[in-house]
């Protein structure tokens, strides 16, 4: 397990790197194409150092601002606080700031940039239909993610694409309604510009769809060492099996969920059965989790 800790964070390292990459790429892409120069490609890559530092610093306030979490009162939820408490003591964590989202979908996730500016939000759903046990199995299952440094890139990844996104659509949008002087530049410089502006144009339709794709890479084998992770904390696996159960029956998805901070959720807070919602295929088709049926049956054999 230790081992894939360490795989774990090399990896977050190289997602984030990726990251940065696509952003430049869109920046090279829309100045070309647009056609500003030296000048232009500097503003650009500007543009895109400063959207990695914002990312880095202010996506865990953005990814809790999204889901519309609270801070949770010490006092009017004692229970939370005080599972937390003694589970940050034996992961030797500190303690996370903890916000609680209002509503009834049972639904937890962790975020941040590192164990000592970390958060957990939980909805009020699963505070009242989990018991004692099956909460503390949610509680380590997100401190897990805390430990082995999976929030830094899961929360990052919430602004970046994001930013890519809005990034190539920009340069699409300001290509096809303002024209483009890299394209003027094409009929007097042949055909290497030519394949250079297919590139630009092939770089702004496809990199956000590649961002989505290492979105989706992000999740899927953390949440199954997360799982485990979080069961060496408690020492109790009914207890998080018993929850993970809970999360499959119940058919309620989480309002201010999204597919932005999908990845970020311990159950994807978005509608895969075909009863939760009319989009239910396309939840599936960009499903951020393994199922919930593997999981709990990977556990069950700890």
């Amino acid at each position: 397990m230790y081992d894939q800790v360490a795989a774990n964070k090399r990896r977050s390292i190289a997602l984030v790197a990726a990251f940065i990459v696509l952003i430049i790429a869109i920046a090279w892409a829309f100045n070309f194409l647009i056609g500003y120069g030296i000048a232009g490609l500097i503003v650009a890559f500007v543009i895109a150092i400063a959207s990695s530092f914002f990312a880095y610093w202010k996506s865990d306030a953005v990814a809790l601002r999204m889901s519309h979490a609270k801070p949770a009162d010490p006092v009017d939820y004692a229970r939370l606080h005080n599972i937390v408490e003694g589970l940050v003591i034996a992961a030797g964590l500190p303690k996370p700031r903890l916000f609680v989202v209002d509503d009834d979908a049972p639904n937890a996730f962790a975020t941040g940039r590192n164990p000592q500016h970390a958060a957990i939000a939980v909805t009020t759903g699963l505070l009242a239909k989990m018991n004692r046990v099956e909460l503390e199995g949610v509680l380590a299952h997100e401190l897990s993610h805390i430990k082995n440094y999976d929030i830094l890139v899961s929360t990052l990844a919430v602004t970046l694409v994001g930013i890519i996104a809005l990034l190539s659509d920009w340069g699409l949008r300001s290509i096809f309604w303002g024209g483009s002087r890299g394209r003027d530049n094409d009929n007097n410089n042949g055909n290497g510009n030519q394949v250079f502006a297919l590139l630009g144009f092939a770089l702004l339709i496809f990199t956000p769809i590649v961002a989505r794709l290492m979105q989706l890479a992000v999740s899927r084998r953390r949440e199954a060492l997360a799982d485990v992770s979080g069961v060496s904390l408690t020492r109790y696996p009914p207890g998080l099996i018993a929850a993970l159960q809970k999360l499959k029956d119940d058919q309620t998805v989480v309002h201010s969920g999204s597919r932005a901070t999908a990845h970020l959720w311990i159950e994807a807070p978005v509608a895969r059965k075909d009863e939760e919602g009319k989009l239910a295929w396309l939840g599936r088709l960009f499903d951020t989790h393994p199922p919930l049926a593997a999981r709990i049956e990977a556990l069950r054999e700890l």
